[in-house]
């Protein structure tokens, strides 16, 4: 049974860092946010425009 010490490396050791940027991520979940209502308030406003005929041609 070897002993091992916590504060040395083996040199097999693989190491991976990970960055997380949570201002990226909430930047982009805001957009999406923003544009999903967008979508469904215009599509509902385009809906309504149909059903009173505003745009309907006045011939």
């Amino acid at each position: 049974m070897s002993k091992t010490d916590c504060c040395t490396t083996d040199k097999n050791a693989t190491s991976v860092t990970v960055n997380v940027d949570v201002t990226k991520i909430v930047k982009y979940v805001c957009m999406t946010g923003v544009m999903i209502v967008g979508i469904i308030f215009g599509t509902k406003c385009f809906q309504k425009m149909i059903t009173e005929g505003l745009l309907m041609d006045k011939e």
